[in-house]
């Protein structure tokens, strides 16, 4: 498979190897460099020309294609969460469904690598397959386009094939690496009515910068603008900007939490937080029958 992969998509900027019995998918260009693996579709580094890597992925994360690498950018699609059934009504595959979706445990296929300007840009596709169709019985395109420039763009572009409407959530699970969680301020946020996992799921107004405790498990709705993480500890901001993304999802374990999970230390909750552009809960949005829509993250650091 690889030697038919580099002769498919034989690019400069782009480099194709295995690690485990995942496929990688690395870019480097002037702007710095990205990989990210066709299981899930999930990106698992950034690091920007002069700078230090940007994603968090578990130390003992799995690579043997047995569940979802712990960290990177998991893509959750086409719901967020726990499956809702409002979002195609009752069915028999609703058995089958797992937490955020079909896309994030499946393998995804490699539709191109090219380059953008001085920019470098690889997609991934998944279509139905056996196993999805187990879960998800309606036929559906999807593509993942990451282009490595000046900052980084995931963009996620999904159509609905059938002939009939469904809803869609969904979120780009992105794990960040900073120096240190607790009392991380994340400005962007303020006005944002968020849900509050760890409080029964109650509704409360973000007054200020938000300063990270663990745990924390919030979706903020209605928020679509640029969120910045003061990761003071490695002298950086880092910056998410979004595209029709109407929610923002901030999570982190906690030290209890972490202990849950297998494939991550105990103490590496300390160094990671999930901020997710994503359209949830209340901003999930109807994909009408042959209609595509498209949701995009930008992030750098500064």
């Amino acid at each position: 498979m690889l030697d038919e992969l580099k002769q498919r998509f034989s690019h400069p900027d782009v480099r194709f190897h295995q690690k485990d019995q995942l496929l990688m998918i690395e870019l480097n260009n002037r702007y710095g460099s990205t990989t990210l693996t066709n299981h899930g579709g999930t990106l698992l580094s950034y690091i920007p020309a002069g700078g230090d890597e940007v994603i968090w992925v578990s130390e003992t994360a799995l690579y043997d294609g047995s569940k979802p690498v712990r960290g990177g950018v998991p893509v959750c699609w086409p719901w967020f969460g726990p499956y809702d059934p409002q979002a195609l009504g009752a069915d028999p595959s609703d058995a089958a469904k797992k937490g955020h979706g079909v896309a994030r445990y499946e393998f995804w296929q490699v539709a191109s690598a090219r380059s953008v300007g001085d920019a470098t840009e690889v997609v991934l596709q998944l279509e139905p397959n056996d196993s999805i169709r187990q879960a998800w019985p309606l036929p559906f395109e999807l593509k993942l386009i990451v282009t490595l420039g000046e900052k980084l763009t995931m963009e996620l572009v999904g159509k609905n094939c059938s002939e009939r409407d469904w809803m869609v959530s969904e979120a780009f699970h992105t794990y960040f690496r900073v120096g240190q969680a607790e009392n991380l301020v994340i400005e962007g946020l303020e006005n944002a009515t968020y849900v509050d996992k760890d409080r029964d799921g109650q509704r409360f107004t973000q007054e200020d910068p938000l300063h990270l405790e663990l745990p924390m498990e919030r979706i903020y709705l209605d928020q679509q603008g640029t969120v910045v993480l003061d990761d003071s500890a490695n002298q950086r901001k880092i910056v998410m900007e979004k595209v029709n993304s109407a929610s923002t999802v901030v999570w982190n374990p906690g030290p209890e939490g972490a202990r849950g999970f297998a494939d991550m230390p105990d103490d590496q909750y300390a160094h990671m937080v999930c901020v997710e552009a994503a359209n949830a809960l209340d901003n999930a949005y109807a994909l009408k029958a042959g209609e595509s829509h498209s949701m995009k993250m930008v992030i750098a650091s500064k």
